[in-house]
């Protein structure tokens, strides 16, 4: 097992498992292997929330839809006797007991209703089988022999306890248990391991690596539950050790772990092990691998739990650093990824700028371009498929003057675009290019029936309501088309817009939908953003840290939100409903709406810099870009004040928000 001191180990993203082409980092192949090739994408997201305590080493499993952790190293080295639990949707970690003596590097599974931690060890390896309590844990069973680096694989009502160490040498046997009390061998490995990453799938674990007295190895080991019969099947492309494997929707991965930088071989020096940020999908068919991800943290020595249709990387080490990072990973089909069919073929040179990752974007986007007084849909590869309006679209006497917000409803047939310096809200059919409603009498600003006075960020319920903030009346109006005339008014329309909601709104800009069913108001009067039910009910009120100008405030995860700070230099700020600052992206040019990606990258409008661009808040680069920086134009490959954003469905904001928006 490891010793409870710094690893050292040197940190390198080169030269690992699936290297990148010449020039390319790891994460751009990533991107790139993630584009829609295949039946299923697996979709690699740092989750927006992280492990209570930086651990490595430690346990993991998923039970009843929570993700149990217990035992492992932390950042200061010591091994932890620490359980706890934590809510994959939220991030929330609740404590729920102790282990009856510190571990690290054990493993764990849930059998008969008690979640277990096999051996593991500090100085040395244990043979002990422990339950965590609040009472101070206790030991229920005991291995045939001490063994720690396991690690423990669940099928069914069985769990799978394969490689480690013990205090003879690395283990051979596979061990079968119930009840954490009573072991069967049910194999015995052709290449004894440490550190292995396990999966099981049809009847088979897999067995990806690990480390052999002669160094980490590139073995692929296969065994037969019902059978017993264990072989080498295959090589992986190079020597890894400490990975983590799981199954989603029937498929295998491999991600993370200790590589060598050298070429590959069946075993490798420990003094050349890097840490890779590699994700492979293993083909048990035809026993080959391919790379179709990278973490956003290289780690090794990390948990591995799934539960439902994810699974969740928890911690680890990068290099000598102990981490409490998570990573979550989902399989989405191909042709989810796919844009709706009204939308036109993008063949043909895209206009990204230089540098830019087409696979940086999950799918394709829909543009307000504001000054150019129209709305557009731009592919990855920074190629134009959908525009309005088009000449012939617009009814007779009918204009369509600067959009500055657009949204697809949420069954995707219609975008709703606000245009704010003209005083209205047009719905737009997207495959007939046609207005089919409006609210709102252009460029006259007004208070009452069929009248708005600066509108901005509207948006479609799933019921077909309209919500939207009315900037200058300073309240959030909501509308039942066809009528014309308010539905509901949150907050009194009044000139004298200030901060007291839900009574009055100090100039509101936004009202964004939350997972809860409550919405994010934004106020620029006094900087303000608020959780607040339809039914007026407000929840929390906060500053977003250093923001002078708030715009468009918006979920990202359950107790995480992005703000656009539409200042000169302007900034995009992540922080939490206590209003601490999680994360900060500057430089930019009044940006007016910045947005989660489901790849956890952030899509903004850098307005008045006449772009649209992807950050990625790991590296804290701009990785995709279209429009020139400060140069405006209606040419391809040119925006003019891009004001608003949506990615395409099944990615777009109401979309994604439909089962919950408007909900009590």
């Amino acid at each position: 097992m490891r010793a409870a001191i710094a690893l050292p180990l040197v940190v390198a993203v080169s030269g690992c498992v699936g290297d990148p082409a010449p020039g390319q980092s790891g994460q751009n192949s990533a991107r790139a292997a993630a584009a829609p090739q295949t039946a299923k994408i697996l979709r690699v997201t740092p989750a927006p929330y992280q492990l209570p305590v930086a651990l490595s080493g430690e346990a993991a499993s998923a039970v009843g839809g929570r993700l149990m952790v217990a035992g492992g190293l932390l950042a200061d080295q010591t091994s932890s006797r620490l359980a706890f639990r934590v809510d994959p949707r939220t991030g929330q970690a609740i404590f729920t007991g102790h282990l009856a003596m510190p571990v690290h590097d054990a493993a764990s599974a849930t059998l008969a209703g008690r979640y277990l931690v096999f051996g593991g060890g500090v100085a040395a390896s244990y043979a002990a089988v422990q339950q965590p309590s609040r009472r101070g844990g206790s030991v229920v069973g005991s291995l045939p022999a001490p063994r720690s680096d396991l690690a423990a694989v669940q099928v069914g009502r069985t769990a799978y306890l394969v490689g480690g160490h013990g205090n003879s040498g690395d283990a051979r046997t596979v061990l079968a248990t119930r009840d954490g009390r009573h072991f069967t061998v049910v194999a015995r490995l052709p290449v004894p391991v440490r550190y292995p990453a396990v999966a099981a799938s049809g009847g088979i674990l897999w067995i990806f690596g690990g480390l052999a007295s002669s160094g980490p190895v590139s073995d692929v080991q296969r065994v037969d539950l019902a059978s017993g019969a264990a072989r080498v099947a295959a090589r992986l492309p190079r020597p890894l050790t400490a990975a983590a494997a799981f199954v989603l929707d029937g498929t295998v991965y491999v991600a993370g772990g200790l590589t060598t930088s050298g070429p590959a071989s069946r075993a490798g020096s420990a003094s050349s092990q890097v840490t890779t940020p590699a994700v492979l999908r293993f083909d048990e068919t035809r026993r080959s691998f391919t790379a179709v991800g990278a973490l956003p943290v290289p780690v090794a020595h990390a948990a591995v739990a799934v539960t439902g249709t994810a699974a969740y990387l928890l911690g680890g080490v990068d290099g000598a650093r102990t981490v409490g990072t998570v990573t979550r990973f989902t399989q989405v089909r191909a042709e989810k990824a796919v844009a709706s069919p009204w939308f036109t073929g993008s063949g043909g040179k895209g206009y990204l700028t230089p540098g830019s990752e087409p696979a940086a974007l999950p799918t394709d986007v829909l543009v307000a371009d504001h000054q150019n007084n129209r709305l557009v849909v731009i592919d990855p590869r920074g190629r134009i498929r959908w525009v309005f309006p088009r000449p012939g679209d617009l009814a007779r006497g009918q204009t369509f003057l600067v959009p500055d917000d657009a949204f697809f409803s949420p069954d995707g047939r219609y975008i709703i675009a606000t245009q704010e310096d003209d005083q209205v809200i047009s719905i737009i059919d997207v495959a007939r290019h046609r207005i089919v409603y409006r609210y709102g009498k252009p460029g006259v600003p007004g208070m009452g029936t069929n009248r708005l006075s600066n509108p901005d960020d509207a948006m479609l319920t799933p019921a077909g309501d309209i919500i939207a903030a009315d900037i200058k009346n300073c309240s959030i109006i909501m509308i039942r088309p066809p009528a014309h005339r308010p539905l509901k008014i949150i907050g009194h329309q009044t000139n004298a817009c200030t901060h007291d909601p839900p009574y009055y709104f100090g100039s509101p800009n936004g009202a964004f939908p939350m997972t809860n069913g409550h919405y994010l108001v934004t106020e620029i009067n006094g900087s303000w953003v608020n959780e607040l039910s339809l039914s007026g009910k407000v929840f929390w009120s906060v500053h977003p840290p250093g923001v002078l100008y708030p715009s468009d405030a918006n979920e990202v995860a359950p107790g995480r939100y992005l703000v656009a700070d539409y200042s000169t230099p302007g900034q995009v700020v992540e922080f939490n409903s206590r209003g601490r600052l999680l994360w900060r992206f500057g430089g930019l040019n009044s940006p007016s709406l910045a947005v989660g990606m489901p790849n956890g990258d952030i899509l903004v409008n850098d307005d008045f810099n006449d772009r649209v661009i992807v950050i990625d808040p790991v590296t804290d680069k701009i990785v995709w870009q279209y429009g020139h920086t400060g140069v405006a134009g209606s040419r391809p490959g040119y925006l003019n004040d891009p004001d608003g954003l949506d990615l395409v469905p099944a990615d777009s904001l109401l979309m994604q928000n439909a089962p919950t928006m408007g909900q009590p």
